[in-house]
């Protein structure tokens, strides 16, 4: 994983502002996360598509999003999807009604990619994925879904990525803060990108390849497998955790101090994810390995 040429670029591509139902108007939204050193965002307000806007002279670079959601809550369970980097609106109504499968494929016929947001603030049942085919991943931490932004305890939804990939299916992570209030939830959690460049087209591409991994802190280096063996080098990570469908491993928690690891897969996994964790508790995620 990310052995392709290229550079490492921070990006957020949840995020809301005054033309939804965020506190910020979009200027002051986007210039949050300038100021943090990010190197792409999409503002992604509900049914509202944003632009494109090239990266210059160093610049932020902005990719169109929008959010869509679909669902009542009480007869029909809410997906909320986004759609980056769109060359034109999906729809040209607001429409609550719209299956989820129907909004990935406009997306896509709309030139962008579609990424499944905060599945457990969704209280998405686990099997509802399979009416989301075509998607670029889903929302493994969602900053506005905690505590302290009245959301309860459902920022982290990692635990779906297990049921998922224990089923068949193998989910790739994004870390997004889904800023409404600006009041600490802002530039907290990005998705890191390999690409060739800052450019709408080629941070796309590097999505669609599956050359990215979420994280609030620690750094994924390289990720190799040999054979069964996967090796794991990292930066600020205190442990390294390595994921699967089996209950109980002796090489599920290592030490990260020294920002290497490796795991062999045992005979009852079928996959493997890794988790780093910071000394102060931050941590980053990559994308299920099949057996």
């Amino acid at each position: 994983m990310f052995e392709n040429d290229g550079k490492w670029f921070k990006g957020n591509l949840h995020m809301h502002t005054t033309c939804s139902d965020g506190r910020l108007d979009p200027e002051s939204a986007r210039d949050e996360y300038r100021k943090a050193g990010f190197d792409f965002i999409a503002v992604t307000d509900h049914w509202i598509l944003s632009e494109n806007v090239p990266s210059k002279d160093g610049s932020m670079l902005e990719i169109s999003g929008v959010e869509y959601d679909t669902g009542d809550m009480i007869n029909n369970k809410i997906f909320h999807i986004l759609g980056i980097g769109m060359e034109r609106p999906a729809f040209d109504i607001v429409d609550h009604n719209i299956p989820p499968q129907k909004i990935i494929d406009e997306i896509g016929k709309a030139g962008g990619i579609a990424i499944l947001a905060h599945p457990a603030w969704s209280v998405m049942n686990p099997e509802d994925i399979s009416k989301c085919n075509g998607i670029a991943g889903a929302e493994i931490y969602n900053t506005v879904s905690g505590t302290d932004y009245g959301n309860g305890r459902r920022s982290d939804a990692s635990h779906y990525f297990d049921i998922w990939a224990d089923n068949g299916y193998m989910i790739r992570p994004f870390a997004n803060d889904d800023s409404h209030m600006y009041k600490g939830e802002q530039t907290q959690n990005y998705t890191m990108v390999k690409a060739k460049e800052l450019t709408r087209e080629a941070i796309i591409k590097a999505i669609r390849n599956g050359d990215f991994y979420a994280s609030q802190g620690p750094e994924f280096v390289a990720i190799r497998r040999s054979g069964n063996t996967i090796a794991v080098e990292c930066r600020g990570a205190e442990k390294i955790l390595f994921i699967s469908n089996c209950v109980w491993d002796s090489q599920r928690v290592q030490d990260g101090k020294n920002g290497f690891a490796r795991y062999t897969f045992s005979s009852v996994d079928k996959y493997v994810r890794v988790e780093l964790i910071s000394k102060d508790g931050k941590m980053a995620w990559c994308a299920p390995i099949v057996k």
